[in-house]
């Protein structure tokens, strides 16, 4: 039986006219489905699907205070729509996310930043190729101090993803400040590949464990209806 669509959340910008995304959950069976739609109301316009994500109920049996699916859609690195720059920024620094690369809007917003995060944090500049005020900042410890890793791999595995637990054993073994060091970690955090590298970066930037299984999984729609 299908069960009414739900609206999680909406979240609006304004790119000259405004513009409102909403993010819905529908279910039917064992099967749910996440549709990301925007419209411009000013126009009097329809909401347009723009994305949708499937996935078994099952994957929704992890969460965590630092994973949302507002990380994910409107505020993310390159994920979401349109990113909500002040957000993500100080996204760690609100108990929000684990870790983030983040983008300062000048030389005085990225002195600001640097000079404001607390001992309780890493900050430092990452990967300035790609973007001049990038850095990469985190809370301190491990992904296994704030994560339950046996609890997270039997999600994946209901779910139908086998993780290699050698190689996700090791990234939770990693202070978080190994993520941000491009000489030391394995995985590039913005464009990265394989099933732990990607259920990794997840959680440090946040993101709800039932979204990157239907990315793995590669169950996730680009659509325009």
């Amino acid at each position: 039986m299908e069960t009414k669509e739900m609206k999680l959340f909406e979240q609006g910008y304004d790119v000259g006219e405004r513009v409102v995304f909403s993010l819905y959950r529908s279910q039917e069976g064992e099967q749910v489905t996440v549709s990301l739609r925007y419209c411009f109301p000013e126009q009097g316009s329809r909401e347009v699907t723009c994305k949708r994500l499937f996935f078994p109920a099952c994957a929704e049996g992890y969460d965590s205070p630092y994973l949302s699916w507002y990380n994910l859609i409107c505020c993310s690195n390159n994920y979401g729509p349109i990113p909500v720059v002040s957000y993500m920024n100080y996204a760690v620094q609100n108990g929000k996310k684990i870790a983030a690369t983040i983008y300062p809007e000048s030389a005085s917003d990225y002195m600001t930043i640097l000079a404001e995060t607390g001992e309780e944090y890493y900050c430092y500049p990452y990967h300035p190729r790609e973007y001049r005020y990038m850095l990469y900042i985190s809370r301190k410890g491990k992904l296994s101090d704030y994560f339950d890793l046996e609890r997270l791999l039997g999600v994946y595995e209901a779910s139908g993803v086998t993780l290699d637990s050698e190689t996700i054993r090791f990234y939770f073994d990693q202070e978080l400040s190994w993520f941000g060091n491009e000489e030391l970690c394995s995985i590039e955090l913005h464009d990265c590949l394989g099933q732990e590298a990607l259920a990794t970066v997840g959680l440090l930037f946040g993101y709800p464990v039932e979204s990157t299984i239907a990315l793995i999984r590669k169950t996730i729609d680009m659509c325009e209806s």
